[in-house]
Formats: C-alpha cells, sequence, structure tokens
C-alpha cells in the first residue's frame, strides 16, 4: 500500500500490511499458542480479502499477531495504525506500548524502548459494534435494510517510521484565499523551522519560523478548484528533520446570489453542489479499498458523471483517500459515523420526520437515546479527533456532526466548538431534520414526497442532502438478500426514466428558489440496499451516462447564477 499519511512525509517508511495471523477468544482469556490463523492486513475481519469467513461475535476479543524484522537506528521508531476498529491494546515483543479506543482515527505509539531486529507485534482488539459505546457508522449485529455486515479489527495501513530528536509531530495548514497566504502551524521537538513553499517543482517563499507558527505569502496565486485541483508542495526541515506535505489554496463560503438566496461559494464564486450518498463500502474489502487504483477509478467515474461532491456517510476514510479528492478535484462533505448511542429509535428519528415533525428540540434528555455521559463524552472525544485528523486536507468543505437525529444531543452548542476549533469550513449541523437553527445550511431529506423548496427564516445555503434513492437490481452483481430501496423498479429503463424525472420536476425548478444543492442517494450498491448509480461490484452504471452529465450542467448552470 502507498504512503498513508501525505501531509506530513518522510522517507522513513517501512510497510507492515500483508500477512499475519488471528485468533477470537473469550473476552479476558489470553490467545491460545495453537489457535493462531492466518489473516490479510489492511482488511478487516468479515471482509472477503481479510482471507477468513468469520466474524468477531459480541463480547469476544479478536487477537493478531506479526513477526517481523528491522534495524532500529539512532532515531525514534514509530508504530502506526491507520485504523482499528473499535478498541486496541498494542504490544510489542511482550510489552504494552499503549492502547487506543474508537474505529475511524489513526494513531501511532513511539517503540523505541522495545524494538529490536528481531519482533513480535500483537494486538487486542475488542469491537461491540453497535452494541457498544464507541461509533459504529453503519454497521450493526442484527443488519439488513440500510444497515451493514459488522466488521472489526484493522482496516487500514501498519507502518513504522524512524523519526528524529528535534522532529515534526503534526502540521495545521490553512489557506488564507482572501489574502493570498498561507497559514502554517507546527507541533515538535523542535527550536527553529524553515518553511517552504514550491509551485511545479519551483519555490516561491521560504522563510524561518522560532515558534512554530509561519504564514507565507503566495504571490501570484493558483487555486485549487473542482475542474483545476491545483496542489502546492509545502517542506518542513529542523535542526535533524525534514518533512514534506502540500495544500490548496481556496475558500468556502456562503454568498447571495443574485436573488438574495444563499449559495454555497468556492473562492468567493457561487457554484451549485450537485453530489452522491458515499457509504465507502466495498465488495470485497468492507471499509479497505482493494488497491489504490479503485479508490481513483471511483472518483474519476463520479466526476466524469457531472458531479462535483461526495457525501461520506457515517464513515471516515483513509488519509490517503482524501488525498487523492485533493488531488482529483473532489468536493467532501464529512458525516461523522453514528453511534455510541442507547439504540436507534425508529419513531423519533425516521417516522415522525416523515409525517412532518421535523424540528424535535435536542436539548431533551430522552430525545434522541444519546442519555449516557459516558456515551456523549466518547461522541466528543470521537469527533474532534476526526476534525483534527482532516484538518489539513484541502477537499472537505463541510462537517456534518449529526445525521437524523441519530444520537443527536446539544447540537448547537457542538457546532459552535466545531466553528471555534475550524472556521475555514461549513457545518449542516443536522444533516436531515431536527434542525435547531444552527450552522450554515438548511439541510432536508426527502424521499416520498414531491420537493418544493422552502425559503430558511435563518437564511442558510438550502441544501437537499438525501432524496432519490430508487432501487433496482441487476443480478449477479451484488450480493443482496433482501431488496431495499424507496422505490423498486425492475427494468432498468424505468429506473433511467424515475430517475431523471425526479431531476427535472423536483431539483432543476427549485433551484430558482434557493435550491442550492442536492445529494442523490447513493453512489453504489451496499448489500441489501439496491440504490445506487453503480452496482455494488462497481461493474454496472445503471444510468445514462451522457443524460447525467446534462442534467448536471444545467443544475449548475442554473445555480451559479
Amino acid at each position: 500500500m502507498e504512503y498513508p499519511r501525505m501531509n506530513l512525509q518522510r522517507d522513513s517508511y517501512h510497510n507492515l500490511n500483508g500477512l499475519w495471523q488471528y485468533q477470537i477468544t473469550e473476552r479476558r482469556a489470553d490467545p491460545d499458542p495453537s489457535a493462531w490463523k492466518p489473516i490479510h492486513v489492511p482488511f478487516a475481519l468479515g471482509t472477503q480479502l481479510c482471507g477468513s469467513e468469520e466474524n468477531l461475535p459480541v463480547g469476544k476479543a479478536l487477537w493478531y499477531r506479526k513477526q517481523f524484522a528491522y534495524q532500529p537506528g539512532s532515531s525514534h521508531t514509530w508504530i502506526h495504525f491507520e485504523a482499528v476498529d473499535m478498541e486496541c491494546m498494542v504490544f510489542v515483543n511482550g510489552m504494552e506500548v499503549g492502547t487506543h479506543k474508537g474505529g475511524y482515527t489513526s494513531f501511532g505509539f513511539d517503540i523505541s524502548q522495545y524494538v529490536s531486529y528481531q519482533n513480535s507485534l500483537m494486538l487486542r482488539v475488542v469491537d461491540d459494534s453497535d452494541c457498544g459505546a464507541f461509533s459504529y457508522g453503519k454497521q450493526k449485529v442484527e443488519h439488513g435494510g440500510m444497515w451493514y455486515t459488522p466488521t472489526a479489527g484493522i482496516w487500514g495501513t501498519v507502518w513504522l517510521e524512524d523519526v528524529p530528536k528535534h522532529s515534526v509531530s503534526d502540521i495545521k495548514i490553512t489557506p488564507d484565499f482572501d489574502h493570498s497566504c498561507v497559514h502554517v502551524s507546527l507541533a515538535g521537538d523542535f527550536d527553529q523551522a524553515l518553511v517552504t513553499v514550491a509551485s511545479n517543482g519551483h519555490v516561491v517563499h521560504s522563510g524561518i519560523t522560532n515558534d512554530k507558527t509561519y504564514t507565507a505569502p503566495i504571490r501570484d496565486m493558483h487555486p485549487w478548484t473542482v475542474d483545476d485541483p491545483f496542489l502546492y508542495d509545502l517542506y518542513v526541515q529542523t535542526e535533524d528533520d525534514f518533512v514534506r506535505s502540500y495544500f490548496g489554496m481556496r475558500k468556502f463560503s456562503v454568498m447571495n446570489d443574485s436573488r438574495g438566496n444563499p449559495r454555497f461559494a468556492l473562492n468567493n464564486q457561487v457554484i451549485f453542489l450537485s453530489g452522491l450518498l458515499d457509504q465507502g463500502y466495498t465488495p470485497d474489502g468492507g471499509y479497505t479499498y482493494r488497491t489504490e487504483q479503485s479508490m481513483i477509478q471511483e472518483i474519476r467515474n463520479v466526476k466524469e458523471l457531472g458531479f462535483n461532491l461526495l457525501r461520506k456517510h457515517m464513515k471516515v476514510e483513509s488519509r490517503r483517500y482524501y488525498y487523492l479528492c485533493d488531488r482529483l478535484g473532489m468536493l467532501i462533505m464529512q458525516d461523522m459515523p453514528c453511534g455510541g448511542f442507547d439504540h436507534y429509535d425508529l419513531w423519533t428519528m425516521g417516522i415522525l420526520p416523515n409525517m412532518g415533525f421535523r424540528c424535535l428540540k435536542d436539548t431533551k434528555k430522552s430525545a434522541f437515546t444519546r442519555n449516557s455521559p459516558v456515551f456523549k463524552e466518547n461522541y466528543r472525544q470521537e469527533l474532534f479527533e476526526v476534525l483534527d485528523r482532516l484538518y489539513s486536507f484541502t477537499c472537505i468543505c463541510s462537517w456534518v456532526p449529526f445525521n437524523e437525529g441519530w444520537g443527536q444531543f446539544d447540537s448547537a452548542r457542538i457546532t459552535e466548538e466545531i466553528r471555534e476549533y475550524d472556521g475555514t469550513r461549513l457545518i449542516d449541523s443536522a444533516s436531515g431534520w431536527h434542525d435547531q437553527g444552527c450552522g450554515d445550511f438548511y439541510s432536508l431529506h426527502n424521499y416520498f414526497f414531491p420537493y418544493r423548496q422552502k425559503k430558511d427564516r435563518h437564511h442558510r445555503i438550502c441544501l437537499l442532502s438525501e432524496f432519490g434513492g430508487y432501487s433496482h437490481v441487476v443480478q449477479g452483481h451484488n450480493r443482496m438478500k433482501k431488496e431495499y430501496g424507496y422505490r423498486k423498479y425492475e427494468d432498468q429503463a424505468e429506473l433511467n426514466k424515475a430517475v431523471f424525472e425526479l431531476y427535472e420536476k423536483d431539483i432543476l425548478p427549485n433551484i430558482s428558489q434557493g435550491l442550492a444543492g442536492c445529494i442523490y442517494t447513493q453512489l453504489s450498491d451496499v448489500e441489501d440496499e439496491c440504490n445506487g448509480l453503480w452496482t455494488q461490484d462497481r461493474k454496472v452504471l445503471k444510468i445514462d451516462a451522457a443524460k447525467m452529465r446534462r442534467i448536471n450542467d444545467r443544475m449548475k448552470r442554473r445555480g451559479s447564477k
């Protein structure tokens, strides 16, 4: 697998993916020396590509083991994990080196005092899926319909690097489009750093910082756009460390159109957001794409249909994925994965909203089922780990902390805390319903009724953040047990007619009334949910590509006036 952390790169990189061993034990039991079985990392247990047909039962423990050779030098040796679902404890040569909780963020440990030339790496993993206290996304033990098969364990690259004493441990990059400069915030154990910005291999600025912050002017600025995703190179050199990074010069904001309707703006230019809901599931690797090329091809396929946005729904991708979106020019609305609440209440989160009761107060203790203080604290910890991990990526235009009331609580306060942490992006505070009048979007989901755009009394961007969901099964290209979708079509021609009529009747006429964007459900089929534009294996596009491009062109022209 390719280098995973492209916004802080070093030449030192030792990949530990490949053939490992695993076993499942009772929760408090030690592993059995004779019970190890092969597994392929970085594919989670429960996926085809991991090489095992087992799943991790709730209440059990999953153990991993890997033997590896390494030649430690004078630098510090760090071990990194892109993602482990859901809680894990890491041992090197029999010694515990650290723990981590949460299945969607990367982490690492300094193992210098433990590593030698021949090494044994062991992990103990606990993953109670939707029965636990942490976010689980769309995974569910009793899966089916819009809930998917749970996976567990390592699902991101595992790797080693040598880190010098006076090293850079973190970089936060903030483009300042209006002032043609970039703000660089550094963390690490060093006294001085040389910061260099380059464009197409040519140095455009270089300077020294003694306080770990630096502002670099960008003359003749080349903006990052969806159609021209230009990236600058960034280099940071300390007393004995040298790291590479990158950034794009872009700005996300709210602007009024000629009729006074608030719109999404990229680089002070109004654009219409046309996107797809993207669950981020692959047919054989679960959360993990088979190869980098499969990620690239999927992003390109979406762009070729004329879409400019993906809403990453209930999942955080590997950092390599966001780098590719930066490089290829794809906007991302990033959901916080759901989970870590008492239960999914169908009445509050599904039935009442579709009867018109869409604004229940989320400060009431019992309204949205995240009642435990522990669950709330876990959510906040995971949320800000996600914000921190993804902060420097160019493509992410909006944070989505809550969806359809799933575990929603104090969203106005959470929204302001996100704003305080990151004032460069927009916030879709409560996607779908149970809006508290905060954030930058008046964000609605509509699957069952004709859509008519209404004015938002808070003067926010009007976004149809989920619609469609039309289902059609292409035999031989999915793993469906029982078809799930909001409207089902036996014939592909009928599906095409219905999809394009939906855009013609519900989307295009509402753009002049203030609709600033729409997100169709969804990119691909996932298990029983057969409402994707592509089949689960990504081999069949169910709709006419040329017609979809024309529809997207019309929406963008109409929505940019």
